[in-house]
């Protein structure tokens, strides 16, 4: 049994400053308040693990499986009997902004185990974006102008 969905949303940031915000892994946390810490050993490249924490749950491992700089990357986690994997990809949008587009699938003999975590991943994940997608929008702002909003 697989499991798969696909969300988008449009920033009205310049696609290489999308990509460089959302690649710095320091940021999610700051984006995401589920999340505690985020970690990667190494650089932003295929092959590179990583660690996210959330909170109060044990911290999750993954790994990058593709990366193709400015544009796109895979990410997989590993869970018993099957593979999570994001999918994110980062296009030009009309008027120099980026459209993000988040693809989620989940794969492997025990897939159907994990169907009702996948439903609450699938209902959260629009406004995990339109979070990060705002947080992009603050940061381009603040680079700008140099001044910190509150």
């Amino acid at each position: 049994m697989a499991f798969e969905f696909e969300h988008s949303v449009e920033c009205p940031v310049a696609r290489d400053f999308a990509w460089r915000f959302w690649a710095d892994v320091s940021n999610w946390p700051t984006v995401d308040p589920s999340v505690e810490a985020a970690r990667l050993d190494g650089p932003f490249a295929a092959g590179t693990k990583g660690t996210t924490k959330p909170r109060g749950l044990p911290p999750t491992q993954w790994t990058l499986v593709e990366v193709r700089e400015g544009r796109s990357a895979v990410i997989e986690v590993s869970a018993p009997g099957a593979v999570l994997r994001f999918g994110w990809v980062f296009e030009d949008a009309a008027g120099g902004g980026t459209r993000m587009i988040q693809k989620v699938s989940l794969e492997g003999a025990r897939a159907g185990e994990y169907a009702e975590g996948m439903k609450g991943l699938e209902a959260g994940i629009p406004a995990g974006m339109r979070g990060l997608a705002a947080a992009m929008s603050r940061a381009a702002g603040e680079s700008r102008t140099g001044v910190s909003e509150a």
